[in-house]
């Protein structure tokens, strides 16, 4: 699965249509409890029909937009690769599912638009990180949370250093030679690359590890052009030091994983991992909010959505601050600033909470996800203003 970035949440929310299903559920990576989750998937779907029908859709229009969803129940190869939380959205026009690193809770929403509330953690500034777990034999790339961990495909990314045999084009970069291709192979000539994994010659051997190491450094930063998310290696200290000259991922943590990652599973890698991020999460967040305490009496903050809403629009929200557990249902006029709330959510209406989000991450600001003791006031959204 791709990563999943602003772009894609974007497009998700500037979609309008009814009815719009957007389905939530937990699901696991392995082990027994994964008998569970197409059960879950088939009683969402259930639910999603009774909801469909008490707003009067046809039944077989209902059953359209579903099918595609309820294909999914029965393929033994969808399940065996998931992630820690599925998602599906669908619409009489459209049908998309994404596996997330996130322990999402059931939910089902039948709308005018999709509900993107609980894929937010990803963009909070308290959210997703990378790994890189690399050796000479494997590469592993991950993207994770606090709560999970899914390896993901990075394009034409090397799966060992061995690959870098397929590579004509790192010809002018490494100290080999061609060779003629042996009789009845066919095909041209091919680049002898020198004694890897061995180091009865030092000075070639830490060359050829450099070479490997840099294609994978920038093949990654490729991938990962435009993203802000702190990245943790995973490798022997020395290929560490190698990758770290190299590297030019801004985010890039300078605390790595210790020792060869092959014999870690996803479980082991995660908790290293998160041992390294969570205080990099941590001192930031605290500094926010120290900052945001300093500015508390001053027109740089607000807890008001009405003020935050037009300001976020804007691009004049530094920092947001928001529970992800409760919604602030109502309405924004993009063109009046005008803001409506309601106790429910009344038809056309959206989560005013996950529109600023959107605007805020939009404008480059930075997005915290706080839980209810956490925040810096009783209103389950603050802000801190540029100007």
């Amino acid at each position: 699965m791709k990563l999943f970035r602003i772009d894609d949440l974007r497009a998700l929310t500037e979609r309008k249509q009814w009815p719009s299903v957007s389905l939530y559920l937990p699901t696991h990576r392995a082990g027994k409890d994964t008998r569970e989750d197409p059960i879950r998937l088939r009683n969402a779907l259930g639910r999603t029909k009774e909801h469909l029908a008490e707003a009067g859709y046809p039944k077989d229009r209902a059953a359209a937009i579903l099918e595609p969803a309820n294909d999914l129940i029965a393929s033994r190869d969808f399940w065996l690769h998931q992630s820690d939380g599925l998602v599906v959205f669908a619409t009489p026009d459209t049908f998309q599912y994404f596996r997330m690193p996130l322990k999402f809770h059931d939910e089902v929403v039948v709308s005018d638009h999709f509900a993107v509330k609980q894929l937010l953690p990803l963009f909070t500034e308290d959210g997703r990180f990378y790994i890189l777990a690399l050796s000479q034999k494997k590469i592993r790339f991950f993207e994770a949370t606090r709560t999970g961990i899914q390896e993901q495909v990075v394009p034409d990314m090397l799966t060992s250093i061995e690959d870098l045999r397929q590579y004509e084009v790192m010809e002018e970069y490494l100290q080999g030679h061609t060779i003629a291709p042996t009789p009845g192979t066919g095909g041209g000539a091919r680049l002898a690359l020198h004694s890897y994994g061995t180091i009865s010659d030092k000075a070639q051997y830490k060359v050829d590890v450099q070479e490997y190491l840099r294609t994978v450094c920038k093949k990654l930063e490729k991938h990962l052009d435009g993203e802000t998310a702190p990245l943790v290696l995973a490798a022997v200290e020395y290929e560490q030091a190698f990758y770290r000259q190299m590297n030019a991922y801004h985010q890039l943590l300078e605390k790595g994983i210790l020792g060869n990652p092959d014999g870690l599973n996803d479980d082991q890698i995660h908790r290293a991992a998160w041992e390294i991020v969570e205080p990099h999460f941590a001192q930031a967040r605290r500094e926010s909010l120290r900052h945001f305490a300093d500015l508390s009496n001053t027109d740089k903050t607000s807890d008001q959505i009405e003020k935050i809403l037009p300001a976020a629009l804007h691009g004049r929200v530094r920092a947001l601050y928001l529970r992800t557990d409760v919604p602030v249902w109502g309405a924004f006029d993009a063109g009046t600033g005008s803001v409506t709330i309601h106790d429910a959510p009344q038809k056309g209406d959206t989560d005013l909470l996950s529109l600023a989000t959107l605007y805020v991450l939009r404008n480059k600001g930075m997005v915290y996800a706080l839980h209810k003791e956490e925040m810096p006031t009783k209103s389950p959204q603050a802000a801190m203003f540029r100007y």
